[in-house]
């Protein structure tokens, strides 16, 4: 019959072969540990890209103020201007524009507006562990203001602004355009 605990004891005193098993063990941690950097570099990597289309987006709204003042529709005029941005830098996810102007006073005019890109970052390493995707969200708050005095005679757009206020959102691409008139940021 075999001592079972003899055999255990001597397996454990016999060095012959450990190293090649902490060196087989320390290799898969190493790279785990690579897959997870790269996974969240590329992550890291995405949402920086989509950032700088904000800025460069934000850039053609002030270019184009103008237009967005006197447009019959300054919301819309802001998502076309903020879609073409995007669209020509190479971005392919959804683009949302909120838009919210206050009631026009004849000597003031003020809006807000938030410019929302979403898309998906691939999963590499992660599919593994069956992750596929991860969403990125990145905003861009602004707005503008006109008039300061009395005397002021400010255009304001013939609509009501009930009529444009609210979200406009399409995916690149596709040159449908959702609008919904009562979907806000709730932390407006």
């Amino acid at each position: 019959m075999v001592d079972m605990g003899k055999m255990a004891k001597k397996f454990l005193q016999k060095e012959d072969g450990n190293i090649l098993l902490i060196f087989a063990g320390s290799m898969v941690l190493i790279a785990f540990f690579i897959g997870i950097c790269l996974d969240v570099s590329m992550i890291y990597v995405k949402r920086n890209s989509m950032q700088n289309i904000l800025q460069i987006i934000r850039e053609e709204r002030f270019t184009y103020q103008d237009t967005i003042r006197y447009s019959d529709n300054p919301a819309l005029t802001t998502y076309h201007i903020a879609y073409s941005a995007a669209a020509e830098n190479g971005f392919d996810g959804i683009v949302t524009v909120y838009f919210h102007e206050e009631d026009p006073e004849p000597n003031y005019r003020s809006y807000q507006v938030r410019i929302l890109l979403t898309d998906e970052c691939p999963f590499y390493f992660g599919r593994i562990f069956g992750l596929d995707t991860v969403p990125l969200n990145v905003s861009l708050d602004g707005g503008e203001s006109y008039g300061e005095g009395s005397a002021d005679v400010i255009w304001h757009s013939p609509l009501p602004v009930s009529n444009y206020n609210g979200a406009y959102t399409g995916i690149i691409g596709d040159m449908q355009v959702v609008y919904d008139g009562t979907d806000l940021p709730s932390d407006w």
